[in-house]
């Protein structure tokens, strides 16, 4: 026989807790009775460690695992916006066709049932970037419906929908189509700082949340050598962030918060471009930012900042061919600092949006000596796109990176 307590213990999180009503007010959400600011970021996993930053929240994009989701971030006091993807107009699904329209709807309802009490809920994501470039008048009138479901399924959680930036046609068919929507979900880059002159100038009355932030994505960003765009360092990211931060995400205005983008690691534009951890898992320094807009605190140690690297030929280059490398590096707290090279194969795409793993490095391009702040390396013996990467790290979990684009022909 099973004791009562341990059967207790066993069960869901979602089954033995109530869920925690969410309403929006003029000066943001209450959830549970009072004011809560989202300082969030997306990604999944190492909750307590993000929880331990300061944030309160995490974003995710889809439905599959749900629940282990919700009830690992509820283990770590942090909310869930969760994301419901929906299909954008492709040779397969249609807007225009009722009867994708419908079988959509119900899906989302299946969704929306299963996890609508659960303590950790914020809100329902309906759609990531489906809206394409904003002139589909039935995906935005079929959102309207979706946001209708939602709120009478589960009327203790709001919806949004994530748009990738925003332009005339997306808000002003938001406005006229979309009214049922609770608050916006905004994906930015770049144009992070002047989002709310953007709002403001394009007439959006209702709240708004930032769902995706992060360093300048890489198609925001000039190009060197084979057409590839040149990467901030971590250095540069994290003042950048800094920037974005502190122009745009106040709670004032209708801004409800905000995601960080990614918390974790990602192979995507680069192996270093939009994680805020490295593939080891180090924090990089755009975590210091975070946790001390989050926490009013700056961190009690902090990752070391280099320059960009000098010395990588701009122009096509033999196989085989030699050329030296160099930066400065330096640590806040004055860690000893390893030194990590590596040139690795540009990524030149994703395998239906999976994010590849982690490359192995080119052999022979580096040589037997000490890894240090100045190096001899020679271009891989294939001819290709690469990226000569540096990963600068102290002894206490953190790194920097830096990279710049290496052709051979």
């Amino acid at each position: 026989m099973i004791h009562r307590a341990l059967l207790f213990l066993a069960l869901p999180l979602a089954l033995t807790a109530a869920p925690v009503p969410v309403k929006i007010t003029p000066d943001g959400f209450i959830r549970g009775g009072q004011p809560y600011f989202v300082k969030g970021a997306g990604g999944e996993e190492q909750l307590p460690r993000l929880a331990a930053l300061g944030a309160n929240s995490i974003r995710t994009w889809g439905t599959e695992d749900l629940g282990k989701k919700l009830d690992a971030a509820a283990a770590s006091n942090l909310s869930v916006s969760a994301g419901i993807w929906l299909e954008s107009e492709c040779n397969w699904f249609s807007y225009h066709n009722p009867g994708h329209c419908a079988k959509q709807a119900e899906r989302v309802k299946k969704d929306v049932l299963a996890h609508r009490d659960h303590p950790a809920l914020l809100a329902w994501g309906l759609g990531n970037e489906a809206e394409g470039g904003g002139d589909n008048v039935d995906f935005w009138k079929q959102l309207n419906r979706l946001a209708l479901l939602v709120r009478e399924l589960d009327p203790a959680h709001p919806s949004f929908t994530a748009v990738a930036g925003v332009n005339a046609a997306k808000i002003n068919n938001l406005n006229e189509h979309a009214p049922a929507l609770d608050y916006l979900g905004v994906n930015t880059y770049g144009a992070l700082p002047s989002l709310r002159k953007t709002l403001h100038d394009l007439n959006w009355a209702r709240p708004w949340l930032v769902t995706e932030w992060g360093t300048p994505g890489f198609w925001e960003r000039p190009r060197g050598a084979g057409d590839m765009p040149l990467e901030p360092t971590g250095t540069e990211k994290a003042t950048a962030m800094a920037f974005a931060y502190d122009a745009a995400l106040k709670p004032d205005h209708g801004c409800l918060g905000s995601y960080a983008f990614i918390w974790g690691w990602k192979n995507e534009g680069s192996v270093t471009w939009f994680g805020l951890l490295t593939d080891r898992g180090e924090s990089t320094p755009a975590v210091g930012v975070l946790q001390q807009r989050w926490t009013g605190k700056a961190p009690g140690n902090s990752a070391p900042s280099l320059t960009p690297l000098a010395g990588v030929p701009q122009k096509p280059v033999a196989p085989g061919t030699a050329f030296t490398v160099a930066t400065t590096g330096s640590d806040p707290d004055g860690d000893p600092l390893e030194y990590r090279w590596a040139v690795l194969p540009q990524q030149t795409g994703h395998d239906n949006g999976v994010s590849p793993p982690m490359p192995a490095p080119m052999p022979d391009c580096l040589p037997p000596t000490p890894p240090g702040p100045k190096m001899d390396l020679r271009a891989p013996a294939k001819p290709g796109k690469y990226r000569v990467y540096l990963w600068l790290a102290d002894n206490k979990n953190n790194a920097s990176t830096a990279n710049v684009p290496l052709v051979v022909e």
